[in-house]
């Protein structure tokens, strides 16, 4: 997700941008792993009365537009129920996210190199010479005057030098792996009648979807002690589900491996089966147990199991816990953020956190930025920043930053933030949370 903002802000601030990935599409995990991005708004109903505020816009926003004129969005939509944990719901069909992330970036004029990774970076005392990459074409060296790391887990970064933290099982911080599927083949009425008869339906919302003429399920999440016998395996850790299209969760995140190492090769690996073994115990559990899922299947699992920590990079500047729920602002921050994944931690009074530039600066590097979920080394601030309009919001200052060091050949760390700040709020970025009025879907 990063990535791709990145990869705008620098095409049309006027570098020559280059985008790599590892795989055939773009937005890697936040958008094969989920369908949410989490989120352009406070969390006003954990306060009630709050006001609602919109948080995020800028390529963010041009991409939920431009998924909702191919035929596969939604828009923002409210959540009915149980909306002090997540108010709003921004949900996307995955194919044509990846569709409408080409098309920008072709219009922002980037070149693509994608089934790529990176295999070596050559670096003199924190300036890299040029980074290595490997391909069905063979071994490349490419030079650049900026490189921007939205690797996940820091992976240009820490081969430059940079300081960083990782996180073995047991660690603090440690992580576990999740994974996500469809499941196909639901009367969803009929199913949401059930659950809601049973009492397990814990947040829920509607929304008319693509082809469609009137509301139908988009969003539920169900407390799924209730669906699982006392004496039986917990096949379901919790469950959380979108649907964009009619009769499918088109995303359902509902089981984990882990805490783990995400730089363990091999801890991936087992990951991988038995995430995969437990997908199919998931779909067996509802249609045993729930109304609307009796002919239910697996289907568009995610490519692979989502780690959700690798590395964590030391930057100029660290996230804590505090800046985060207490609303923390900054003289340099490049955006503003409210929602944290962890339901024992809000942002104070249903506000939002500044993130500063400096938080993308990794140390002792002097032509390198980061953006996306290795950013922060504390838990909590983590637990926030490594959501996908976050991640977002980062990767388009980092990408304007980048273009802005460029042109002016210098490091990153000696960008006029004042300018940088300008250049941001031109393009539609939110430095500040702005007042929405309150409605259904807008």
């Amino acid at each position: 997700m990063a990535g791709i903002a990145a990869a705008i802000a620098a095409g049309r601030s006027g570098a020559h941008t280059l985008l790599i990935d590892k795989a055939g599409w773009l937005g890697g995990m936040g958008i094969t792993g989920a369908t949410g991005l989490h989120t352009f708004f406070n969390v006003f109903d954990a306060h009630p009365g709050a006001e609602r505020m919109r948080l995020v816009g800028g390529i963010a926003q041009e991409l939920v537009d431009r998924v909702q004129e191919l035929g596969g969005g939604l828009g923002h939509v409210r959540i009915e129920r149980g909306g002090d944990f997540v108010s709003m719901l921004t949900t996307v069909e995955p194919e044509t996210f990846k569709l409408a992330a080409f098309q920008l970036l072709e219009e922002a004029g980037v070149e693509l190199l994608l089934h790529t990774v990176l295999d070596e970076v050559r670096s003199t005392d924190g300036h890299v010479e040029g980074i290595a990459v490997w391909n069905k074409s063979g071994r490349s060296l490419l030079r650049a005057k900026q490189y921007i790391d939205c690797t996940g887990d820091g992976d240009l970064a820490a081969y430059t030098g940079a300081e960083f933290e990782t996180y073995k099982p047991g660690d603090p911080g440690a992580y576990a792996a999740g994974f996500t599927f469809r499941l196909c083949n639901i009367d969803l009425a009929a199913a949401e009648a059930d659950l809601e008869k049973r009492g397990v339906v814990r947040q829920i919302a509607h929304a008319v979807k693509p082809g469609m003429r009137e509301p139908d399920l988009v969003r539920i999440a169900l407390d799924v002690n209730k669906l699982q016998g006392p004496d039986e395996p917990k096949v379901l850790e919790y469950f959380f589900a979108c649907s964009l299209r009619p009769r499918e969760f088109t995303f359902c995140n509902c089981i984990n491996y882990g805490p783990n190492d995400g730089l363990d090769a091999e801890a991936l690996t087992n990951a991988e089966i038995s995430l995969r073994r437990r997908m199919f115990e998931v779909a067996e559990v509802f249609r045993k147990r729930v109304k609307g899922f009796e002919g239910c299947y697996v289907a568009g699992p995610a490519p692979s199991a989502g780690q959700r920590r690798g590395r964590a990079i030391r930057c100029e500047y660290e996230l804590t816990q505090e800046d985060c729920t207490e609303a923390k602002r900054f003289d340099d921050q490049i955006g503003v953020f409210g929602f944290i994944d962890n339901h024992h931690f809000f942002v104070r009074e249903a506000g939002a956190y500044g993130i500063p530039y400096r938080a993308l600066i990794p140390r002792g590097l002097d032509n390198v930025l980061i953006a996306g979920r290795m950013m922060t080394v504390d838990l909590v601030a983590h637990n926030s920043t490594r959501n996908t309009a976050c991640c977002l919001v980062c990767g388009q200052a980092a990408g304007t930053a980048a273009a802005l060091a460029a042109v002016n050949d210098t490091a990153p760390a000696a960008v006029d933030t004042q300018q940088l700040k300008e250049k941001l709020s031109d393009d539609g970025v939110l430095l500040e949370p702005r007042p929405d009025p309150l409605t259904q879907q807008s």
